[in-house]
Parts: C-alpha cells; sequence; structure tokens
C-alpha cells in the first residue's frame, strides 16, 4: 500500500501544465469543475502514467457505479479536502478520505452515517471532535472501498478504541487513520 500528500498551494506545475496532462475530451470538464478539479486529475495522470509507463494523456481512466474512478489494471483511490489532495494505491480494491477539521454540527451529522450502536457510544464519550472526524474518514473510505455511496455506510460497523477503527461486519479489511498535514485526518482501507 502506497499514499501520497499533496498541498496545493505547493504544487511544482502551472495550470497550463496541468491541462497539457489531460486528454482534449476531459480538459473543459475539469475547467468547469474548478482549479481543485482540475489539478486533481492532472495530479492521478501524472502517478497512473508513473506506474503504467505512459504519457498521461494516455492513461484510461474510467467511473464506475458511484462515479468512484478506476484505470485497469490499477487499484487507486483519491480524495481531496481544501488544500489536501490524497492518493493511495495498492495491489487490491483501497479506498482513502480526508477531511479537513473544522466546526461541525457532530449530533445532526454523525446519525446519517454511524450505525446506532456506534452513534450511542459516540453520543456517551461527549461526541468529541477528534473521534467524529475519525469515524467520519473511516466510514467514507469504507463506502469508497467497496464502490459505493456514503448513504451505506452504516452497513459497515465498527467500533472506535484507544485511537483506532476495529470493523464489527465479516472482513479482512486493515483500516488505519492517518495525519496527512495539520489540522487534517484521514484513513486509508484495504
Amino acid at each position: 500500500m502506497d499514499y501520497l500528500i499533496y498541498h496545493f498551494a505547493d504544487l511544482p506545475f502551472s495550470q497550463e501544465e496541468a491541462l497539457s496532462m489531460l486528454p482534449e475530451e476531459e480538459k473543459a470538464e475539469r475547467l468547469r469543475r474548478g482549479k481543485t478539479a482540475l489539478f486533481s486529475r492532472a495530479i492521478l495522470r501524472m502517478e497512473l502514467a508513473r506506474r503504467s509507463h505512459c504519457a498521461p494523456q494516455e492513461v484510461l481512466i474510467r467511473t464506475g457505479e458511484h462515479d468512484k474512478p478506476f484505470s485497469p489494471g490499477i487499484h487507486f483511490n483519491i480524495s481531496h479536502s481544501r488544500d489536501c489532495l490524497c492518493l493511495a494505491f495498492h495491489h487490491a480494491e483501497i479506498g482513502v478520505d480526508v477531511e479537513y477539521i473544522r466546526t461541525r454540527n457532530f449530533q445532526q451529522l454523525a446519525p446519517r452515517f454511524m450505525a446506532e450502536e456506534q452513534w450511542l457510544a459516540f453520543r456517551a464519550r461527549g461526541c468529541p471532535e477528534h473521534e467524529f472526524y475519525d469515524c467520519w474518514c473511516a466510514s467514507e473510505a469504507l463506502v469508497k472501498h467497496a464502490g459505493e455511496s456514503m448513504w451505506n455506510a452504516k452497513q459497515y460497523p465498527f467500533i472506535y478504541k484507544d485511537g483506532r477503527i476495529i470493523p464489527q461486519f465479516d472482513t479482512a479489511l486493515q483500516i488505519r487513520l492517518f495525519s496527512p498535514m495539520p489540522g487534517y485526518c484521514g484513513a486509508l482501507v484495504y
């Protein structure tokens, strides 16, 4: 398993160089979606090209049922939040999520993705911010690993204990929490 962190403010290439990494049919869509979408796709193409031994414009990228991008023969996942981009690669399916830590309404958001037992335990511990973000990232990475949407997160219950995520469903998945940069949290599922 390999993951890479990029800070959008420190990218080593310009918008024109990013555009040059995209095939013609993709340029207009990425420009329409904004600078983050453009640079995210350029970096993804750059890394996939390095692994595929071809030019970034030649990399074949498709999307699955819930818009999870894939490239034949390479397992990867991508996540970005504000100025942070994370790309994860593995020899099998992988999911990744990064989140910028900010004040949120945990009482409202947590029940949307936490199974009932998780939600009750989270409330009993006073809804700590760091735990919310660790659980949010783990849930997002789990559903991205499965190629599903966040609406399916409750199908993947886990226990949060001592800063670790312990799955409560039949699986051999590894869930790893990490801090991609100050003010952010992240999770990898592989």
